[in-house]
């Protein structure tokens, strides 16, 4: 498995800080290398918040997370930074492209925690990948120049710039009307495809959820399988 969560809780502790509310609780959970899964849920659900949990952005209060082999308890500060930017590539919503930053310079910046990367190879990459999201006449624009589906794709092929083995992403059809999103969607299902990156899809879209493999709801806590017709 790529991907195995075992007796994972996660608390939210209330104001008073004696109260919580367990968000995610005893929770088993296992994805395979390739995979394509959403989770559904309605808001406060827990969906973001496992998926930050995946992405070595929040911890747990109990359980493991093993991602690749690695539990990510075990890992220390460095090592969390190591896999944030090389193991998973994270989509949002909101693209959080630097405005000022050409297209091609936004893809390029997750490479600037590698000072002593080739710069040549990762600029080639980064062209690479942007042709293969259909922006290769737009390197040198900037955010602002660009649609709101356009800015998505290029989220896209920043979180892919050093080859993660996961790909999380978090609402990235929200802000898009629908054909946009189905061309975003589409996309994620070719780069699965062709690149064999695992596509984790948290979404209140069930159009978006019924076109991964597999599909799940968060229901008190707790992942729920779902099929198609349902």
């Amino acid at each position: 498995m790529l991907l195995e969560i075992k007796n994972l809780t996660k608390t939210y502790r209330a104001p008073d800080g004696v109260h919580g509310v367990d968000v995610l609780r005893d929770l088993h959970w296992q994805v395979a290398p390739g995979e394509t899964v959403a989770i559904l849920g309605p808001s406060g659900s827990g969906k973001s918040t496992l998926l930050n949990i995946l992405g070595a952005l929040d911890g747990v209060d109990r359980g493991e997370v093993w991602v690749g082999g690695q539990d990510l308890a075990q890992l220390d500060e460095k090592g969390l930074a190591l896999y944030r930017n090389e193991t998973v590539g994270f989509i949002f919503q909101l693209h959080h492209l630097l405005p000022q930053c050409t297209i091609l310079e936004n893809v390029l910046v997750p490479t600037l925690a590698k000072p002593g990367a080739d710069r040549g190879v990762l600029k080639n990459r980064a062209r690479e990948l942007l042709a293969a999201v259909g922006l290769e006449h737009r390197l040198h624009h900037l955010p602002g120049q660009l649609s709101g589906g356009e800015r998505q794709r290029v989220a896209v092929a920043r979180a892919l710039i050093h080859r993660p083995r996961l790909v999380l992403a978090d609402e990235p059809t929200g802000s898009l009307d629908r054909d946009s999103a189905g061309r975003l969607v589409d996309l994620l299902l070719e780069i699965n495809a062709t690149q064999g990156v695992t596509l984790v899809v948290v979404t209140h879209a069930l159009d978006v959820a019924q076109r991964m493999r597999r599909m799940f709801e968060i229901e008190h806590g707790q992942l729920v399988e779902r099929v198609a017709c349902e």
